[in-house]
C-alpha cells in the first residue's frame, strides 16, 4: 500500500473507531437505565416518593457480598449484610446498585462525558412516558389582562405627574420588571417533569465483614437524584 493509500485509509479508521465508541457506550448506558436504574425509580414511586438518590458502584471496587455464606465465625446479625454509603443527610439515603461487568469498571464511568450522557438518556427515558404533562402556556397562574384592576379613566394634571415620579421611584423587584414577571412562569415549567441530575463523586462506603468488623473506604461511584416533579 502506497503511501496515499494509508493516509486515505487511516481517517477512515479512526472515524469508524469514533463511531463504535460511541455506538457501544449509548447502547451500554441505556441498559444500564433499562435494567437497573427505572426499576428502583418505579419502586420508590409506587410508595409514593417523588425523589430518589442512586448510587452506582462500579464493578472494580472490590465489597463483600450482600449474602455472605454463614460459618461457625460468622455473626448472624442485619448490619452484616449491608453496604452503607455514608455522608448523605438522612432525607437523602441513597440506593446501592452494584454494576457488574468488565464494562462497568471505574474507567469507563470516570470520563465527564459519560456521565452527561447518562444523565441526557435518563432524562428523555423518564420524561418520555412521564403521566404528569407540563402545563400549557394558557395554564399560566398570571390573570388574564381583562381581570387586572382597572384604572381611574379621569385624571388632572397633577395626579399624572405624581403617578409616573411614583413608578420611576419604586422600581420593581430586581431592578427589572420583566425578570419579575417571568420568575413564577419558569416554576410552573418544572411541574410535570421529571428532573436528573448525575455525577462522578467520591463517596464513603462502609462495609461489615463476616468477622463483624467495620471497614470504611472512599471510591469514586456515580450519583444520580431523580426528582419528579408531578
Amino acid at each position: 500500500m502506497s503511501r496515499n493509500e494509508k493516509d486515505g485509509a487511516s481517517p477512515s479508521r479512526g472515524q469508524y473507531i469514533l463511531d463504535q465508541l460511541t455506538t457501544v457506550r449509548a447502547q451500554h448506558i441505556r441498559g444500564v437505565i433499562s435494567t437497573d436504574i427505572i426499576p428502583l425509580v418505579e419502586q420508590q414511586a409506587l410508595y409514593g416518593i417523588a425523589q430518589t438518590t442512586i448510587a452506582m458502584i462500579p464493578s472494580d471496587i472490590a465489597l463483600p457480598l450482600e449474602d455472605p455464606p454463614k460459618s461457625e465465625f460468622s455473626f448472624d446479625t442485619e448490619v452484616s449484610k449491608k453496604i452503607e454509603v455514608i455522608g448523605f443527610s438522612s432525607d437523602e439515603v441513597p440506593q446501592i446498585v452494584r454494576l457488574e461487568g468488565p464494562m462497568n469498571r471505574t474507567e469507563f464511568w470516570r470520563p465527564q462525558v459519560i456521565v452527561q450522557e447518562l444523565e441526557r438518556l435518563l432524562r428523555e427515558s423518564l420524561n418520555a412516558s412521564a403521566t404528569c404533562k407540563v402545563p400549557s402556556p394558557t395554564q399560566a397562574v398570571f390573570p388574564p389582562q381583562k381581570e387586572l384592576p382597572s384604572r381611574a379613566v379621569k385624571r388632572n394634571f397633577f395626579g399624572r405627574l405624581v403617578g409616573a415620579m411614583s413608578q420611576e421611584e419604586e422600581p420593581s423587584p430586581g431592578g427589572h420588571p420583566e425578570v419579575g414577571l417571568r420568575q413564577p412562569q419558569t416554576q410552573v415549567e418544572s411541574v410535570g417533569q421529571v428532573l436528573v441530575k448525575a455525577r462522578l463523586e467520591e463517596i464513603s462506603l462502609r462495609t461489615v465483614n463476616e468477622f463483624g468488623l467495620f471497614d470504611t473506604m472512599s471510591k469514586q461511584c456515580v450519583i444520580i437524584r431523580v426528582d419528579a416533579r408531578c
